[in-house]
C-alpha cells in the first residue's frame, strides 16, 4: 500500500487551492487558519510529518476568528514552504506506513464503519486501509448525508470530523448520538485541534472518543480492535431490544435454537412468523426518524399485549420482527398476528399536523427438524405476502416453488469490454435465499429511461463515471433526486486520477466507489459485503 499516491492528491489539491487564491487576490485570515488546519491533520495522516509540523506552527501565529484579508502576494514564502515538502517526499525515500500481517482481515463485515469528513484525501486513504482489515466503509462529504447513511445503513462505528461543509460535528452528534446509544454504536469526533474545550464538548454531545488529526495508525488500529471487542461483549450480554422493550435478535437466536433442541428430542411443535413493517423507509423519510421510533415501539408493544402465554416476541432487525409461537401449526399462528394486524392498522401516528397509518407483512412456517430452514421458509412466505400487496399474512407452503428475494446488480458503462467482465464475475454469486440477476446498460439515458425498477426487490447500481451520452454525474443525480427508490445502492466506478469526480459523487448521494483499474474478483467482493448487508436484518 502506498501512501505516495494520496500525497500526490493532496500536492495536486492544494496546488488548486494555490490557484484560487491568486485569481482572488487575497483571503482572510480566517480562511488561512482552516487551510492549514486540514493540511495538518491530512498530511500527517499520510505520511508528511514535516509538513504537519510545519503547519502547526503557523497556526500558533493565526486565530480561526479574524476576518482581516491578506494579500496572496504576502503568502508566497508560505507556499514555496509548502511545496518543499511535497518536493522532499518525491526526492526522498522515506519508509512509510505499512499494515502489520496480522491487522490484515482482522475485523468482519459486521464492522461497519462510517466516516463523515469532507477531505477526500484524508477518507480515501482511510478507507483504503480499513478495508485491508476486512470492514465496510462508507464515506460521506457532508453532515446531512452522513445522517442519512447512519439511519439507512447501520454501521457500528462512525468517525465525525468536527468541521464540516454544512454544519459542525456537534450538530450531526445532535441528531445520532441517542440513537448510537440505544444500538450500541462506537461514536467518534475527530479533528485538527484537540483543545480541552472541544474534547469536553465532544463528550458532552454524546461522542464516545476523541481522536486528533492527524491518526497515529499505531494507535488508531489497536483503539478500533479495542471499540469492536466491546460492542461484541456488550451484544453478547443483552438480550432486550433497548427501543421496543422486546427481545433482541441475540435471544430470538437462543430461543429458537433452544425451541429445536426441545421438539428433537419430544413431539412437541412451534410455528415461527416473521414481520415486516409496510413501506417504513418512507415512514422515515416522509415524517422524520423519531416518528419511526415511535411506530417501532408501538408495534412491539402491541405485540407483547397480544402474544399468547408462552409465546415469544423480538425485533429482528430494522423494521423486521418475530414471533415464536409454542405447540400450533403455522395455519394456527396465523390468528395472533391478525389480532395485532386489527390493533395495529388502526393506530393513528402523528408527525406535527400530519396524521399516519402504517401496516405490516407476514410470513408463517413451522419447524420441521432445521431452524435455518425455518428461518428461510417464514421469510419467504413474507417476502410473497409483500409481493402480493401487502398488508397481509402468507402461509409457508412447503409444495410451492421457492419465493426468493431479488437483487438486481445493474452495471451502466459505455465500455462493453467492462460490461461483460463484470457480469461473468457477478454471477458467481450464488445464495441460496436470494435470487441474483445482472443487467447492463450501455450508456446512462437507456439505463434511466429503462422500466428497471421494482419496488420490493433490492438494487445494487454500478456506475460509471465518463460516459459519452450522460455523464456518470448527472445520472447519479436523476437517480438520487427519486426519493422513492430507498432501496438502490450506487456504488461509482471512477479512474483514481479523478478524485474530483469521487468527491462529486460522494456528494450527490453515491453509496461506495471503485477505482479503476480495478481486479474482478476484487468488485465480487464489494457486492458479497454489500448484499449480505441488504438482506442481514441484525441490529
Amino acid at each position: 500500500m502506498s501512501q505516495k499516491k494520496y500525497q500526490d492528491m493532496l500536492a495536486q489539491r492544494t496546488e488548486k487551492s494555490f490557484e484560487e487564491w491568486k485569481l482572488r487576490g487575497s483571503l482572510t485570515e480566517r480562511e488561512l487558519y482552516y487551510f492549514l488546519h486540514k493540511l495538518k491533520g491530512t498530511s500527517g495522516t499520510i505520511g508528511l510529518q514535516q509538513l504537519s509540523l510545519y503547519c502547526a506552527s503557523q497556526l500558533e501565529i493565526l486565530t480561526s476568528s479574524n476576518d482581516q484579508k491578506i494579500p496572496v502576494s504576502s503568502l508566497e514564502n508560505l507556499k514555496n514552504r509548502i511545496r518543499s515538502y511535497f518536493s522532499e517526499s518525491a526526492d526522498e525515500k522515506k519508509e512509510e506506513f505499512q499494515l502489520p500481517e496480522r491487522y490484515i482481515n482482522r475485523l468482519d463485515q459486521e464492522t461497519f464503519v462510517l466516516i463523515i469528513d469532507d477531505d477526500l484525501e484524508f477518507v480515501s486513504y482511510l478507507k483504503e486501509l480499513l478495508e485491508k482489515l476486512g470492514a465496510q466503509v462508507i464515506i460521506s462529504l457532508n453532515g446531512k448525508r452522513g445522517i442519512e447513511q447512519f439511519y439507512s445503513m447501520r454501521p457500528s462505528i462512525v468517525i465525525v470530523d468536527h468541521k464540516l461543509p454544512d454544519m459542525s460535528g456537534f450538530e450531526v452528534l445532535d441528531q445520532i448520538a441517542e440513537t448510537a446509544r440505544q444500538k450500541n454504536t462506537t461514536l467518534a469526533i475527530s479533528s485538527e485541534n484537540p483543545t480541552k474545550e472541544l474534547q469536553i464538548e465532544s463528550y458532552r454531545r454524546g461522542a464516545m472518543d476523541f481522536i486528533s488529526k492527524p491518526f497515529d495508525m499505531d494507535i488508531f488500529f489497536p483503539y478500533l480492535f479495542n471499540r469492536q471487542q466491546l460492542q461484541q461483549a456488550i451484544s453478547s450480554s443483552i438480550i432486550t431490544d433497548s427501543l421496543t422493550g422486546i427481545g433482541n435478535r441475540r435471544y430470538f437466536d437462543e430461543v429458537i435454537n433452544s425451541w429445536a433442541k426441545t421438539a428433537d428430542q419430544s413431539e412437541c411443535i412451534f410455528s415461527l412468523v416473521m414481520v415486516d413493517l409496510d413501506h417504513f423507509k418512507q415512514v422515515n423519510d416522509l415524517y422524520g426518524h423519531p416518528a419511526g421510533d415511535r411506530v417501532l415501539r408501538k408495534f412491539g408493544e402491541i405485540m407483547k399485549q397480544e402474544k399468547r402465554e408462552g409465546d415469544y416476541v423480538f425485533r429482528y432487525g430494522g423494521e423486521e420482527f418475530a414471533f415464536l409461537l409454542s405447540n400450533v401449526e403455522a395455519e394456527d399462528a396465523i390468528h395472533v398476528v391478525e389480532r395485532v394486524r386489527k390493533k395495529f392498522n388502526a393506530e393513528e401516528f402523528t408527525s406535527g399536523e400530519k396524521v399516519f397509518n402504517v401496516t405490516f407483512s407476514a410470513g408463517s412456517a413451522t419447524y420441521s427438524g432445521n431452524t435455518a430452514e425455518l428461518i428461510s421458509s417464514a421469510d419467504q412466505a413474507l417476502y410473497e405476502a409483500k409481493r402480493n400487496g401487502r398488508n397481509q399474512t402468507v402461509i409457508y407452503d412447503q409444495c410451492r416453488l421457492v419465493v426468493q428475494r431479488k437483487l438486481i446488480v445493474i452495471i451502466v458503462d459505455d465500455d462493453s469490454f467492462i460490461r461483460q467482465i463484470l457480469q461473468h464475475t457477478l454471477l458467481e454469486l450464488k445464495s441460496r435465499d436470494m435470487e441474483i440477476t445482472v443487467k447492463t446498460y450501455s450508456d446512462g439515458p437507456t439505463f434511466l429511461e429503462d422500466d428497471w425498477y421494482t419496488p420490493d426487490d433490492y438494487f445494487i447500481v454500478l456506475l460509471d463515471g465518463v460516459m459519452p451520452k450522460m455523464d456518470g454525474l448527472e445520472v447519479l443525480s436523476r437517480l438520487k433526486s427519486d426519493h422513492a427508490k430507498t432501496n438502490v445502492t450506487v456504488s461509482m466506478m471512477t479512474a483514481r486520477k479523478s478524485a474530483n469526480d469521487i468527491k462529486a459523487a460522494l456528494w450527490l448521494g453515491a453509496d461506495d466507489y471503485i477505482i479503476k483499474p480495478f481486479e474482478p474478483s476484487e468488485v465480487l467482493g464489494r457486492i458479497d459485503k454489500l448484499a449480505n448487508r441488504l438482506f442481514d436484518k441484525r441490529e
